[in-house]
C-alpha cells in the first residue's frame, strides 16, 4: 500500500490566509503528522513536499509546481493520493472533493469525511465533485481534503491548536487504513511531542514552523546550501531555545552582475569554438546589449553556456527557440519562450539578469523583450553567486558554476593585433558605436 501526501500550496504561493494563518504551513504541519501515523500501519508514504516548496519549482508557475507534485505520485507508483487543504471564502465545516463520482476515490472520500467530521466535530459539506489538476492528472484515487475554514474564527481557533491538527492527521489517517482494509493501531515510537513545534529562522526572518526537529533542520540546511539566507537557525518555540545553527563561511567577496567587463570578445569566441565548433557567433549580441546595460557581459555569456551546453542544447529548449538562458522552461517538459531572432534572445537573457541585479528601469529606448522581467524581485541578487535558488532550484552551487566557466573562458589566449586584426577590430568598434548611439 503506497500513499502520496500532498501538503496543498507552499513556497511563494500560501494559499488562503486568515486569523494569522496560512494554509500552506497548516497543510505541511497535517501531513508531517500523518505521514508516521500512516507508516506506522505498514503503509509506504511519500510526501510532494516536506518542506515550504515541492521539489524542481522554478520562479512563479503554479501549474509546473502542480505537475512535477503529479509526477512525484506517477514515479511513486501511489495507490492513493491524498492532497490536504483549508478551505476560505465563508463558511465552515469540512468537506472533501474528487474528479468524479462512481470510482475508488469516491469511496475512500467518503471514508475519510466520516472520521474528520467526528474529529473536529466539524460542520459536514458532503463529498463534492471539483476539477482539480493534481486530481485530473494522477492515475491513482485521488481526494482532496477541506479542514475547516481558515477565515471563520471558530474554525481558525481550533487549527491553531497544535493537538488538534494532530486529531485531524489521526482522522486522516483512520479513513485511509479503512479503506485499504487496515485495522488502525496507534504508533508507539517515534512519535512528535505535542505542544512542541520547530521555528525556521532563516537570516533572523522566521518562516515556517514545523512539528518535526528534522524536517525543520532539512529546511534550514535547504535554504542556506541554495543561497536564500546566510544563517539558518532551529528555534524550539516552548522556551525559545536554538536547536540547531547553519551557516555556509562565505567568501571574501562576491561576483557583481553589473559593471564594467574586462573579458574580450575574441576570448569568448574561442572559448565557445573549443568546445562547439559550429555555435553560432552570438557573442558580439551579449557585447553589444551587455554594454548598454551595464552588465558584464562575460559572465552572462557562460551563463549561456552552463543553460545550452555550448549552445549544443538537448534539453527541453530547442536551438531554434533562441532562448539562451532556458527562460520559462519551468520543468514538467515545458520548453519556455521563444524568441524571433537570436538577438532578441541574447536581449531577453541580458534583461533577466538585469532584473536580477538592477532596480533600476531599463535604459530608454531599449524594448522590454524579456517575458519574466515583471515576475523576479528586483534587484534581490546583485552578485551571480547570489542567483543560487532563485534563476534555478534548489540551484546549489549555480552561480559558482557561472564564476568558473568564466574563469576558463578567461584564461584564453589574448591574440597580439596585426594589420588585418586591427582592421578588424576597428571596423567592429565602429559597429558597436553605430548600435550603441540608436
Amino acid at each position: 500500500m503506497k500513499v502520496c501526501l500532498d501538503p496543498g500550496h507552499g513556497g511563494y504561493d500560501p494559499g488562503a490566509v486568515g486569523n494569522g494563518l496560512k494554509e500552506k504551513d497548516l497543510t505541511l504541519d497535517i501531513c508531517l503528522r500523518l505521514k508516521p501515523l500512516l507508516e506506522a500501519n505498514k503503509m509506504s508514504v511519500i510526501l510532494t513536499r516536506d518542506g515550504d516548496y515541492a521539489p524542481g519549482r522554478l520562479e512563479k508557475d503554479l501549474d509546473g509546481e502542480l505537475l512535477v507534485r503529479v509526477k512525484i505520485a506517477e514515479d511513486f507508483k501511489a495507490d492513493l493520493f491524498v492532497s490536504v487543504h483549508i478551505n476560505a471564502g465563508g463558511g465552515t465545516g469540512t468537506e472533501v472533493l474528487i474528479q468524479g463520482t462512481g470510482g475508488q476515490a469516491e469511496m475512500v472520500a467518503g471514508k475519510v469525511l466520516a472520521y474528520l467530521v467526528r474529529a473536529g466535530d466539524w460542520v459536514n459539506r458532503n463529498v463534492k465533485v471539483q476539477n482539480v489538476l493534481v486530481m485530473r492528472e494522477t492515475s491513482m484515487p485521488a481526494i482532496h481534503t477541506e479542514n475547516g475554514f481558515i477565515d471563520n474564527a471558530i474554525d481558525a481557533a481550533k487549527l491553531k491548536d497544535s493537538n488538534f491538527r494532530q486529531l485531524l492527521a489521526v482522522a486522516h489517517a483512520k479513513g485511509i487504513c479503512d479503506y485499504f482494509g487496515v485495522v488502525y493501531k496507534e504508533p508507539t515510537l517515534s512519535q512528535p511531542t505535542l505542544n512542541v513545534m520547530y521555528r525556521v529562522i532563516l537570516d533572523g526572518k522566521q518562516t515556517m514552523a514545523l512539528s518535526y526537529k528534522e524536517n525543520a533542520i532539512s529546511e534550514v540546511k535547504k535554504a542556506v546550501n541554495g543561497g536564500q539566507a546566510i544563517k539558518g537557525v532551529v528555534q524550539q518555540t516552548i522556551d525559545g531555545a536554538s536547536v540547531f545553527e547553519y551557516t555556509i563561511p562565505q567568501s571574501a567577496s562576491k561576483t557583481p552582475i553589473m559593471g564594467k567587463e574586462t573579458i574580450t570578445l575574441e576570448q569568448c569566441q574561442q572559448f565557445l569554438s573549443k568546445h562547439n565548433p559550429d555555435a553560432k557567433d552570438i557573442i558580439p549580441f551579449y557585447k553589444i546589449k551587455g554594454e548598454l546595460l551595464g552588465i558584464r557581459w562575460g559572465y552572462a555569456v557562460a551563463q549561456m553556456i552552463k543553460e545550452t551546453g555550448y549552445l549544443k542544447f538537448g534539453g527541453a529548449v530547442l536551438a531554434e527557440q533562441n532562448n539562451f538562458a532556458g527562460i520559462g522552461a519551468v520543468g514538467g517538459g515545458a520548453h519556455g519562450a521563444t524568441f524571433s531572432t537570436p538577438e532578441e534572445g541574447v536581449l531577453a537573457h541580458l534583461e533577466h539578469v538585469y532584473a536580477y541585479a538592477s532596480i533600476d528601469p531599463l535604459p530608454i529606448g531599449l524594448p522590454k523583450v524579456d517575458p519574466r522581467f515583471d515576475l523576479v524581485k528586483r534587484g534581490s541578487c546583485p552578485n551571480w553567486e547570489e542567483l543560487n535558488g532563485h534563476w534555478a532550484v534548489p540551484g546549489i552551487g549555480y552561480g559558482e558554476d557561472v564564476v568558473r566557466i568564466y574563469s576558463e573562458i578567461a584564461k584564453e589566449p589574448i591574440i597580439a593585433d596585426n594589420k588585418e586584426t586591427s582592421l578588424l577590430r576597428k571596423i567592429l568598434q565602429m559597429i558597436l558605436n553605430f548600435f550603441m548611439s540608436l
